[in-house]
C-alpha cells in the first residue's frame, strides 16, 4: 500500500481539513498577539559621541567602543542614574557602544521598557564614558583624542522591535502551519490504514 503523499493529495487533504486550518491560523493569531502583549518590545534611545583627532587614521574607534561598553564605564553610569531597581547586568544587557564605521561617531544605545529611562540611560552612559576618558588622560598625561557628545539622546516615540502587525503575521503564520501538518498526518494516518 502506498503512503507517500502526492501534491494533489495534499491539497484535497488541506481542502478537507479547512476548518482545522482555520482554527490553527485563528489559535495562531491570538498567541501572536498575546505574545506582542507579554513581550514588549523596548525603546531604544541613542547618544551620538564624536571622537576627533588631529590624525584621523591613528584614530581606533574600536578602542573607544571597548571603553564606552566596559564595566568602569557602565558602573558609573549606574551611580549616575541612581536607580535601585537597575542592576549593573541589566544595564550592561540594555546598553551598547557601536562606532561607526570609518568615522570618529560613536552611538551609545540603550533600551528600556520606559521611552524616558532609554532617553536618560542612554545619554548616562555617554557621560560615563566621557568621564572615564577625561581619567584616563590624566593619568597618563598623554593627548587623548577630544570627545564631545554631538547629539543628545531624544526620547523615543515608539518601541523598538517588531509591532503588532508583524507579531500578528508570526502567530497566525505558525498556527497555519501548524494545523497544515496535523491535517497532513491525519491524512497520511488514514491512507495507511
Amino acid at each position: 500500500m502506498e503512503t507517500t503523499l502526492r501534491l494533489t493529495d495534499l491539497f484535497a487533504a488541506w481542502r478537507q481539513g479547512w476548518r482545522v486550518l482555520l482554527a490553527g491560523s485563528a489559535a495562531g493569531a491570538l498567541v501572536g498577539i498575546a505574545a506582542w502583549l507579554v513581550i514588549p518590545a523596548p525603546y531604544e534611545a541613542v547618544t551620538v559621541v564624536q571622537v576627533e583627532s588631529a590624525e584621523p587614521q591613528q584614530l581606533d574607534m574600536a578602542a573607544e567602543e571597548a571603553i564606552a561598553s566596559s564595566r568602569r564605564v557602565t558602573a558609573e553610569a549606574l551611580d549616575a542614574l541612581a536607580d535601585p531597581h537597575l542592576t549593573i547586568t541589566a544595564l550592561e544587557s540594555a546598553g551598547s557602544a557601536q562606532a561607526v564605521r570609518e568615522s570618529g561617531v560613536l552611538h551609545v544605545t540603550f533600551g528600556s521598557r520606559s521611552p524616558l529611562a532609554a532617553a536618560r540611560g542612554a545619554d548616562a552612559l555617554a557621560q560615563a564614558y566621557l568621564a572615564a576618558r577625561a581619567v584616563d588622560a590624566s593619568r597618563r598625561d598623554v593627548a587623548v583624542p577630544a570627545a564631545h557628545v554631538v547629539d543628545p539622546a531624544r526620547v523615543p516615540l515608539s518601541r523598538s522591535g517588531p509591532g503588532r502587525l508583524a507579531w500578528w503575521l508570526g502567530g497566525t503564520t505558525l498556527g497555519a502551519l501548524v494545523a497544515a501538518a496535523i491535517v497532513t498526518s491525519r491524512s497520511r494516518a488514514a491512507r495507511a490504514s
